[in-house]
């Protein structure tokens, strides 16, 4: 099996990191970053033409992401681009179009919560990223992928920050009017992207916090030589290196099955355990090798462990993972083809 990247994917890749690279800087983005990718073509990299698209799918979106995570761009990318995925498959392609030119954005959420009874919804939604300022909210309500216009009196929106310090909110919906994008099967796409596009974003983020600590620590001098040539410094950035490269495999593995509209419930799964385990341990290793300049909340490393951390949990974290993985693996031995 090959997972190499197309000229085309890379290209799409190196764009976006221009793009971040130049509009991002110390995690703060440029005003005009969003209207940038709309117009290079990168918020409709995974959409179809017909929507205005690139027709990269969910590899396109994987690569933007993981580019993201190396700036830490704070943008609701990950969200939005399963939502408009969600809107084009379920029939509302205009709200999909709007989303690539840039004009407004859904957000995705498929967390437990939500009621569907005679064509309205209620529940609640205890952290959706970037709710504040989106169209309208898709997830999961039962059995059936429902959207949300959240411009409505039976929708109350409690703004919250995560501990990345970004913006999010607590949706609490009372009766409201819905529009059914799919069933399960459209449920389980939904909860497999989100899984997949956050360990890629994930990827971003820990694999630039490695790079960085390595250059400080072959930088950094004590007692009279590099801080990297110290043994326990450096077992401990070669365990980082390999739990990203763990991610990195079982990331790209599942986002090819997904591409390839293959069942990919354990391999999702367990490309978000990874990204939880590899945020955990390589978050903690960078901000140990950095010192106590590591600690300092002004310092660049810092917003990294806060950025892995943040996502470590953003899908239910390792426990509740593995777990679920267990009770899937329990229910049906041939999963995922296997017997």
């Amino acid at each position: 099996m090959d997972f190499s990247y197309s000229e085309d994917q890379q290209s799409v890749a190196a764009l976006a990191r221009q793009i971040f690279c130049d509009k991002v800087s110390d995690g703060a983005a440029a005003p005009e970053l969003w209207a940038t990718l709309a117009e290079a073509g990168l918020l409709g990299v995974a959409l179809e033409e017909d929507c205005g698209g690139a027709g990269f799918g969910l590899l396109g979106a994987g690569l933007m992401l993981k580019e993201m995570g190396a700036v830490l761009a704070p943008l609701p990318l990950l969200p939005a681009i399963a939502a408009a995925l969600a809107q084009a498959e379920g029939g509302d392609r205009d709200s999909a179009a709007r989303f690539v030119g840039g004009d407004c954005y859904s957000v995705a959420s498929a967390d437990a919560g939500l009621v569907l009874s005679d064509g309205r919804v209620s529940g609640e939604l205890a952290t959706v990223p970037f709710a504040g300022e989106a169209e309208s909210l898709v997830a999961i309500a039962g059995d059936q992928l429902v959207q949300v216009v959240l411009a409505q009196d039976s929708v109350t929106l409690e703004a919250q920050l995560t501990s990345n310090l970004l913006p999010a909110a607590h949706v609490t919906l009372v009766n409201s009017e819905v529009r059914t994008l799919g069933d399960s099967a459209a449920c389980e796409r939904l909860r497999q992207r989100l899984q997949v596009l956050t360990a890629m974003l994930q990827l971003g983020v820990v694999e630039e916090a490695l790079a960085r600590t390595a250059t400080f620590t072959v930088e950094r001098q004590q007692f009279g030589q590099p801080l990297a040539r110290f043994q326990a410094v450096s077992q401990r950035a070669a365990d980082g290196y390999i739990d990203i490269e763990a991610l990195r495999a079982c990331a790209e593995s599942a986002l090819w099955r997904l591409q390839e509209g293959l069942d990919a419930t354990l391999e999702a799964a367990t490309a978000l355990w990874w990204a939880a385990e590899a945020g955990h341990r390589v978050g903690h290793t960078v901000q140990h090798l950095h010192g106590g300049i590591g600690a300092d909340v002004d310092y660049p490393i810092h917003r990294y462990f806060l950025w892995a951390k943040q996502l470590e949990f953003s899908q239910g974290g390792a426990v509740h993972t593995a777990a679920a993985m267990g009770e899937q693996l329990a229910r049906q031995q041939a999963i995922g083809g296997r017997k």
